[in-house]
Protein backbone atom coordinates (compact mmCIF):
# COMPACT_ATOMS: atom_id res chain seq x y z
CA UNK A 1 0.00 0.00 0.00
CA UNK A 2 1.44 3.24 -0.96
CA UNK A 3 2.46 5.34 1.89
CA UNK A 4 3.70 8.63 0.62
CA UNK A 5 4.66 12.30 1.41
CA UNK A 6 5.64 15.62 -0.36
CA UNK A 7 8.64 17.60 1.22
CA UNK A 8 9.84 20.57 -1.05
CA UNK A 9 8.38 19.94 -4.17
CA UNK A 10 9.09 15.80 -4.75
CA UNK A 11 6.76 13.04 -3.65
CA UNK A 12 8.91 10.68 -1.43
CA UNK A 13 8.19 6.80 0.10
CA UNK A 14 7.90 7.37 4.18
CA UNK A 15 11.06 6.00 4.77
CA UNK A 16 12.87 8.26 2.50
CA UNK A 17 11.04 11.18 3.82
CA UNK A 18 13.41 13.53 5.56
CA UNK A 19 13.82 16.82 6.63
CA UNK A 20 17.07 18.92 6.68
CA UNK A 21 19.11 18.74 10.36
CA UNK A 22 19.03 23.02 9.91
CA UNK A 23 15.53 23.24 9.06
CA UNK A 24 14.53 26.23 11.24
CA UNK A 25 11.03 24.34 12.16
CA UNK A 26 13.09 21.47 13.72
CA UNK A 27 15.37 23.68 15.69
CA UNK A 28 12.94 26.62 16.66
CA UNK A 29 9.67 25.44 15.85
CA UNK A 30 9.75 28.08 13.48
CA UNK A 31 6.62 26.68 11.11
CA UNK A 32 3.32 26.78 10.93
CA UNK A 33 0.49 24.09 10.43
CA UNK A 34 -2.79 23.43 9.51
CA UNK A 35 -4.77 19.61 9.43
CA UNK A 36 -7.37 19.29 7.34
CA UNK A 37 -10.00 15.88 7.66
CA UNK A 38 -11.02 14.24 4.58
CA UNK A 39 -14.07 11.73 4.25
CA UNK A 40 -15.07 10.26 0.93
CA UNK A 41 -13.79 13.06 -1.67
CA UNK A 42 -14.67 15.71 0.93
CA UNK A 43 -12.43 18.01 2.43
CA UNK A 44 -14.06 19.74 5.51
CA UNK A 45 -13.80 23.47 5.63
CA UNK A 46 -10.96 23.22 3.62
CA UNK A 47 -10.55 26.70 2.32
CA UNK A 48 -10.64 28.26 5.78
CA UNK A 49 -7.66 26.18 7.27
CA UNK A 50 -5.64 26.97 4.07
CA UNK A 51 -6.58 30.25 5.00
CA UNK A 52 -5.60 30.41 8.21
CA UNK A 53 -2.54 28.61 7.16
CA UNK A 54 -1.59 32.22 5.46
CA UNK A 55 -2.54 34.15 8.29
CA UNK A 56 -0.03 32.50 10.42
CA UNK A 57 2.61 32.47 7.62
CA UNK A 58 2.20 36.62 7.62
CA UNK A 59 1.89 36.54 11.08
CA UNK A 60 5.28 35.47 11.70
CA UNK A 61 6.86 37.05 8.52
CA UNK A 62 7.34 33.36 6.67
CA UNK A 63 7.65 34.53 2.77
CA UNK A 64 5.60 31.79 0.86
CA UNK A 65 5.44 31.67 -2.71
CA UNK A 66 3.33 28.71 -3.15
CA UNK A 67 -0.32 29.38 -3.89
CA UNK A 68 -3.46 27.70 -2.34
CA UNK A 69 -4.20 26.03 -5.25
CA UNK A 70 -1.53 24.34 -5.69
CA UNK A 71 -1.21 23.24 -2.00
CA UNK A 72 -5.29 22.03 -3.02
CA UNK A 73 -3.54 20.16 -5.99
CA UNK A 74 -0.93 18.46 -4.16
CA UNK A 75 -3.33 17.29 -1.71
CA UNK A 76 -5.87 15.72 -3.85
CA UNK A 77 -2.67 14.23 -5.41
CA UNK A 78 -1.35 12.91 -2.19
CA UNK A 79 -4.64 11.35 -0.99
CA UNK A 80 -5.31 9.57 -5.10
CA UNK A 81 -1.54 8.44 -4.41
CA UNK A 82 -2.30 6.84 -1.44
CA UNK A 83 -5.44 5.57 -1.75
CA UNK A 84 -7.12 7.25 1.38
CA UNK A 85 -10.98 6.90 1.63
CA UNK A 86 -11.19 8.56 5.44
CA UNK A 87 -8.08 10.27 6.90
CA UNK A 88 -6.19 12.84 7.65
CA UNK A 89 -4.15 15.56 5.73
CA UNK A 90 -1.07 17.49 7.86
CA UNK A 91 0.51 20.72 6.33
CA UNK A 92 3.69 22.33 7.25
CA UNK A 93 5.33 24.88 6.11
CA UNK A 94 8.95 26.33 7.92
CA UNK A 95 10.63 29.09 7.16
CA UNK A 96 13.57 27.14 5.52
CA UNK A 97 17.20 25.36 5.78
CA UNK A 98 20.01 27.90 7.41
CA UNK A 99 22.78 27.75 9.85
CA UNK A 100 21.57 27.61 13.51
CA UNK A 101 20.94 31.76 14.36
CA UNK A 102 17.85 32.65 16.68
CA UNK A 103 17.32 35.76 14.53
CA UNK A 104 16.08 34.96 10.70
CA UNK A 105 16.81 38.82 10.03
CA UNK A 106 18.18 39.26 6.06
CA UNK A 107 18.43 35.27 5.86
CA UNK A 108 17.89 34.32 1.82
CA UNK A 109 15.99 31.10 2.90
CA UNK A 110 12.75 29.09 0.93
CA UNK A 111 10.50 28.13 2.76
CA UNK A 112 9.79 24.41 3.03
CA UNK A 113 6.17 23.12 2.11
CA UNK A 114 6.04 19.49 3.93
CA UNK A 115 2.53 17.33 3.30
CA UNK A 116 1.32 14.15 5.02
CA UNK A 117 -1.67 12.00 4.75
CA UNK A 118 -3.12 9.50 7.41
CA UNK A 119 -5.14 6.82 6.94
CA UNK A 120 -7.93 6.70 9.81
CA UNK A 121 -10.79 4.56 10.84
CA UNK A 122 -14.20 6.47 10.41
CA UNK A 123 -15.93 6.87 13.10
CA UNK A 124 -18.81 9.44 11.96
CA UNK A 125 -21.36 7.65 12.66
CA UNK A 126 -19.83 5.26 15.90
CA UNK A 127 -22.25 5.95 19.31
CA UNK A 128 -21.30 9.63 20.60
CA UNK A 129 -19.58 8.79 23.91
CA UNK A 130 -18.57 11.55 26.47
CA UNK A 131 -14.73 12.11 27.49
CA UNK A 132 -12.80 12.79 30.54
CA UNK A 133 -10.95 16.18 30.81
CA UNK A 134 -8.70 17.58 33.50
CA UNK A 135 -7.47 21.21 33.91
CA UNK A 136 -3.99 22.40 34.43
CA UNK A 137 -2.40 26.35 34.29
CA UNK A 138 -2.28 27.89 31.00
CA UNK A 139 1.58 28.12 30.64
CA UNK A 140 1.73 28.92 26.96
CA UNK A 141 3.37 31.89 25.10
CA UNK A 142 1.41 34.98 24.99
CA UNK A 143 0.47 34.12 21.14
CA UNK A 144 -1.35 30.77 20.98
CA UNK A 145 -3.91 32.37 18.09
CA UNK A 146 -1.20 31.32 15.55
CA UNK A 147 -0.88 28.07 14.64
CA UNK A 148 3.06 27.23 14.95
CA UNK A 149 4.54 23.94 15.76
CA UNK A 150 5.78 25.59 18.78
CA UNK A 151 3.51 22.81 21.02
CA UNK A 152 5.74 21.90 24.25
CA UNK A 153 3.47 22.95 26.52
CA UNK A 154 0.43 21.41 24.75
CA UNK A 155 2.53 18.11 24.52
CA UNK A 156 2.84 18.24 28.10
CA UNK A 157 -0.52 18.67 29.04
CA UNK A 158 -2.17 16.65 26.74
CA UNK A 159 0.04 14.06 28.16
CA UNK A 160 -0.52 14.78 32.05
CA UNK A 161 -4.30 14.21 31.22
CA UNK A 162 -3.84 10.72 29.33
CA UNK A 163 -1.77 9.48 32.30
CA UNK A 164 -4.92 10.44 34.07
CA UNK A 165 -6.74 8.77 31.99
CA UNK A 166 -8.79 11.81 30.23
CA UNK A 167 -8.91 12.63 27.12
CA UNK A 168 -7.82 16.38 27.16
CA UNK A 169 -6.43 18.48 29.40
CA UNK A 170 -8.20 22.22 29.56
CA UNK A 171 -6.10 25.82 30.10
CA UNK A 172 -6.86 27.35 32.79
CA UNK A 173 -5.89 31.87 32.94
CA UNK A 174 -4.41 33.27 35.91
CA UNK A 175 -7.88 35.05 36.17
CA UNK A 176 -9.53 31.52 36.14
CA UNK A 177 -11.45 31.76 33.24
CA UNK A 178 -11.15 29.23 30.63
CA UNK A 179 -9.18 29.26 27.36
CA UNK A 180 -9.06 26.08 25.37
CA UNK A 181 -7.67 22.39 25.05
CA UNK A 182 -4.12 21.52 24.42
CA UNK A 183 -5.75 20.37 20.49
CA UNK A 184 -9.33 21.92 20.76
CA UNK A 185 -12.23 24.59 21.81
CA UNK A 186 -14.02 24.58 25.01
CA UNK A 187 -17.40 25.26 24.89
CA UNK A 188 -20.29 25.07 27.49
CA UNK A 189 -24.31 25.31 27.80
CA UNK A 190 -25.70 26.96 30.14
CA UNK A 191 -29.11 26.48 32.13
CA UNK A 192 -30.69 28.50 29.10
CA UNK A 193 -29.50 26.41 26.54
CA UNK A 194 -27.02 29.25 25.64
CA UNK A 195 -23.69 27.72 23.59
CA UNK A 196 -20.72 29.77 24.95
CA UNK A 197 -17.18 29.69 23.82
CA UNK A 198 -14.76 32.35 24.47
CA UNK A 199 -13.97 35.04 21.94
CA UNK A 200 -11.32 35.54 19.73
CA UNK A 201 -9.30 37.73 21.64
CA UNK A 202 -5.31 36.81 21.33
CA UNK A 203 -5.30 33.88 23.93
CA UNK A 204 -7.19 31.11 22.20
CA UNK A 205 -6.55 29.41 18.20
CA UNK A 206 -9.41 30.49 16.36
CA UNK A 207 -10.67 26.91 15.56
CA UNK A 208 -12.07 26.71 12.25
CA UNK A 209 -14.14 23.62 13.39
CA UNK A 210 -15.40 26.32 16.03
CA UNK A 211 -16.01 28.46 13.15
CA UNK A 212 -18.67 25.92 11.44
CA UNK A 213 -20.34 24.74 14.63
CA UNK A 214 -21.06 28.58 15.46
CA UNK A 215 -21.95 29.48 12.12
CA UNK A 216 -24.42 26.07 12.03
CA UNK A 217 -25.97 26.53 15.42
CA UNK A 218 -26.45 30.68 14.66
CA UNK A 219 -28.57 28.77 11.03
CA UNK A 220 -30.78 26.34 13.20
CA UNK A 221 -31.72 29.39 15.59
CA UNK A 222 -29.40 28.50 18.58
CA UNK A 223 -28.24 31.03 20.78
CA UNK A 224 -24.10 31.32 20.17
CA UNK A 225 -22.29 33.41 22.97
CA UNK A 226 -18.68 34.59 22.39
CA UNK A 227 -17.29 35.58 25.73
CA UNK A 228 -15.02 34.16 28.74
CA UNK A 229 -16.23 32.04 31.28
CA UNK A 230 -14.60 30.42 34.49
CA UNK A 231 -13.60 27.06 35.78
CA UNK A 232 -16.72 26.99 38.23
CA UNK A 233 -19.05 28.06 35.27
CA UNK A 234 -17.94 25.48 32.70
CA UNK A 235 -18.25 22.42 35.96
CA UNK A 236 -21.72 23.69 36.66
CA UNK A 237 -22.48 23.92 33.30
CA UNK A 238 -25.12 22.05 31.63
CA UNK A 239 -23.16 20.61 29.07
CA UNK A 240 -19.72 20.79 28.04
CA UNK A 241 -17.88 19.60 24.81
CA UNK A 242 -14.85 20.45 22.70
CA UNK A 243 -14.58 20.87 19.07
CA UNK A 244 -11.59 20.57 16.51
CA UNK A 245 -10.61 18.90 13.18
CA UNK A 246 -9.94 15.43 14.55
CA UNK A 247 -12.34 15.45 17.06
CA UNK A 248 -15.07 17.02 15.39
CA UNK A 249 -17.61 17.82 18.44
CA UNK A 250 -16.49 15.45 21.35
CA UNK A 251 -18.73 16.08 24.62
CA UNK A 252 -16.94 16.36 27.75
CA UNK A 253 -18.89 13.96 30.85
CA UNK A 254 -16.45 14.88 33.67
CA UNK A 255 -13.88 17.64 34.76
CA UNK A 256 -11.50 17.17 37.45
CA UNK A 257 -13.48 14.09 38.74
CA UNK A 258 -16.68 16.56 38.30
CA UNK A 259 -19.49 15.03 36.17
CA UNK A 260 -21.53 17.05 33.76
CA UNK A 261 -24.51 16.37 33.73
CA UNK A 262 -24.43 13.15 35.77
CA UNK A 263 -21.85 11.79 33.58
CA UNK A 264 -24.57 11.72 30.97
CA UNK A 265 -24.03 12.86 26.70
CA UNK A 266 -26.60 16.11 26.55
CA UNK A 267 -28.63 16.26 23.79
CA UNK A 268 -27.42 19.33 22.42
CA UNK A 269 -23.81 18.11 22.07
CA UNK A 270 -24.83 15.23 20.41
CA UNK A 271 -27.49 17.61 17.89
CA UNK A 272 -24.67 19.50 17.23
CA UNK A 273 -21.98 16.79 16.36
CA UNK A 274 -25.05 15.48 14.08
CA UNK A 275 -25.27 19.44 12.60
CA UNK A 276 -21.74 19.30 12.02
CA UNK A 277 -21.66 16.49 9.76
CA UNK A 278 -24.82 16.48 7.97
CA UNK A 279 -23.12 20.48 6.43
CA UNK A 280 -20.80 18.23 4.24
CA UNK A 281 -23.07 14.92 3.18
CA UNK A 282 -24.58 16.90 0.28
CA UNK A 283 -20.80 18.95 -0.62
Amino acid sequence: MPNLSYIDGNYYDYYDSKIHINDRGYHFGDAVYEVILYNQGVFYDFDDHINRLFRSLHSIDIQFSISKKTIKLIVKNLIRLNKISFGSVYIQVSRGIADRNHTFNNLNIKPILTIITSKKHNNINNDIIGVKAITVRDNRWARPDIKTTQLLPNVLAKTKANKQGAYESIFIDDEGYVTEGSSSNIWIINKDNEIITRSIDGKILSGITRKTIAKFSKLNDLTVIENKFSKDEMLNAKEVFLTSASSFVTPITEIDNVKINEGVVGEMSIKLKTLYFKNFENL
